[in-house]
């Protein structure tokens, strides 16, 4: 039998209400079972249970993602993100290969935004479009030089790892460094430090000479050197650095990545709102650079004064070798519709948001009465020996909450098991890349004709492994995803309990997405919009 597949639309990262959008995900009812001479037949789960779980704080340590800035949610609240990250060098003797009587030129940091090329002119000048970032407004950038050592173990739990958390930002508000306790960044440019603003703009890098002298080519214009993307560029304080690591010859002992992680623990990216503006980005931070330049001796016995440059890693990357610890520290400030629905813990609407937020967790099928240990619905369902050709878990966002047209509506959900702590089999089996996770999905699904905003996912094979050969039915978890194809998952500081399940860690997509939406559960008032699982099946002939 030859099926057709259900084709999502991917829109981009985040889909705002407004937007006009008709999706192309195809109705399972009407196109695949309804007249269409296949013969599949379908039945509506009459036992779903819901529930909100507040997950509170999470472990943020070396997220692939991390959020600096801020934003305000008009239904759920205000977020503020900053990170902290240690500096790591590339070949482990960046230091100890210094020359004597260095003296800093200039002294930066740079982090480039997720950014794709729109278009370059005859003068190889790039334009750029941003992604993943949001708000046009401004804030207060300071960097701080973090005094608070990052543990990989933790000493006070049998060296088991050391995790930090969302809320951690106290320990490194307390022990934060700078120019007489105020910001690295102090350049006379507001751009970068009180009125910091997310640009699409070309970096440019000139030409220097031995004295630090801009070259000019024949036209006199400044010779670029190099072209960056778009990113976080902070110019800081010489006089700073040159003391933390060039005075009396400190560079010299910073043997290697441990010295250093030990001598100088780090950068404090904070932030701080200016007014009622938003501006946030969420960036792959491993692929910045500390960058010193400095001039020294040419060797032991040649004064002759050379410019050198020293570059060091920031972030965390396994895939870039990059093992500089970070965390991303959130603060929020909920709306009080939003710290009424976490104090309910209600199953009707569904309250779910990333970073110190909250999921949904789900029970299927109802109760075992009869204690055989498989919920009744489910022991009906497995007597009647039906083959299971689809079973689609569908959610509706609840409209009525979120009516302001600025709110943002996460691109995709998550469905995944919440007990293990794992993916469920229809995730693991979907390969799909375009786009990925096509046939599992989670996708939003937009509909003009009838204004509803939906998410479904296919559960087919978790379903049949209940039926045929008797997988536990656990309690499955839903939530809001920065990113499908991460399936990883991060710890709780405090573990929650629903429908009897401990819930101790959430997934990473979950933790990276400062975003949220309101679902309808499944006992809502409006049978067309409840949270519903519906199965398709044939008939077993003998």
């Amino acid at each position: 039998m030859k099926r057709k597949s259900l084709i999502g639309v991917l829109i981009a990262s985040i889909a705002i209400f407004s937007q006009s959008c008709d999706s192309d995900f195809n109705e399972i009812g009407s196109d695949i079972f309804g007249d269409d001479g296949f013969g599949f037949e379908s039945y509506q789960v009459q036992n779903i249970n819901a529930s909100m779980v507040n997950t509170g704080e999470v472990s943020t340590k070396n997220l692939i993602v991390n959020n600096l800035g801020v934003y305000e949610d008009a239904v759920f609240g205000k977020t503020t993100a900053h990170f902290v990250t240690q500096l790591e060098m590339t070949n482990g003797n960046e230091f100890t290969n210094v020359s004597n009587n260095p003296v800093i030129d200039s002294v930066y940091v740079y982090i480039p935004y997720n950014s794709s090329i729109e278009d370059t002119d005859s003068d190889g000048n790039t334009s750029y479009k941003l992604n993943n970032v949001y708000g046009n407004g401004t804030f207060t950038l300071n960097l701080f030089e973090n005094g608070y050592l990052l543990r990989n173990f933790d000493p006070n739990n049998n060296l088991d790892t050391q995790e930090y958390y969302s809320s951690d930002k106290s320990l490194f508000d307390n022990n934060k460094k700078g120019i007489a306790g105020g910001r690295l960044n102090n350049s006379t440019s507001t751009s970068q430090n009180t009125n910091f603003k997310i640009s699409d703009q070309e970096i440019l890098l000139y030409k220097y000479d031995k004295e630090g002298q801009i070259i000019n080519d024949s036209n006199n214009n400044p010779t670029v050197k190099e072209r960056k993307k778009p990113g976080i560029w902070l110019d800081l304080d010489n006089d700073y650095f040159q003391n933390a690591f060039f005075a009396n010859g400190k560079y010299k002992t910073i043997l290697n990545n441990n010295v250093l992680k030990e001598y100088f623990k780090g950068l404090y990216f904070n932030v701080e709102a200016n007014g009622s503006q938003n501006a946030l980005a969420q960036l792959n931070i491993s692929g910045g650079e500390f960058v010193i330049v400095y001039k020294a001796d040419k060797s032991s016995t040649d004064t002759t004064r050379e410019r050198k440059t020293l570059k060091l890693k920031i972030g965390y990357s396994p895939e870039a070798k990059a093992y500089a610890t970070t965390v991303n520290l959130i603060e929020d400030v909920n709306s009080q519709n939003y710290k009424d629905a976490l104090v309910s813990n209600a199953s009707n609407p569904l309250w779910i948001k990333g970073n110190n937020g909250s999921i949904a967790t789900i029970s299927l099928f109802g109760n075992d009465a009869d204690g055989n240990g498989v919920a009744d619905e489910l022991d009906v369902i497995k007597e009647n020996d039906w083959l299971i050709n689809q079973a689609v878990l569908t959610v509706y966002v609840d409209r009525t909450l979120q009516t302001n047209n600025s709110d943002l509506q996460p691109n995709r959900l998550f469905v995944y098991d919440a007990k293990n702590n794992t993916t469920i089999v229809d995730y693991n089996t979907d390969a799909t890349t375009n786009p990925v996770k096509n046939l599992y999905n989670g996708i939003i699904d937009v509909s003009s004709e009838n204004n509803t905003i939906k998410y479904r996912f296919r559960v087919t094979n978790h379903i049949n492994n209940l039926i045929k050969k008797d997988s536990t039915n656990v309690v499955l978890g839903l939530a809001v995803t920065n990113d499908i194809s991460l399936s990883t998952f991060n710890v709780l500081k405090n573990p929650k309990t629903s429908f009897n399940t401990k819930i101790s860690k959430i997934p990473t997509g979950s933790v990276t997405s400062p975003f949220g939406t309101i679902l309808h559960g499944p006992n809502h008032s409006d049978v067309n919009t409840r949270m519903k699982l519906d199965l398709f099946y044939t008939k077993k002939t003998n």
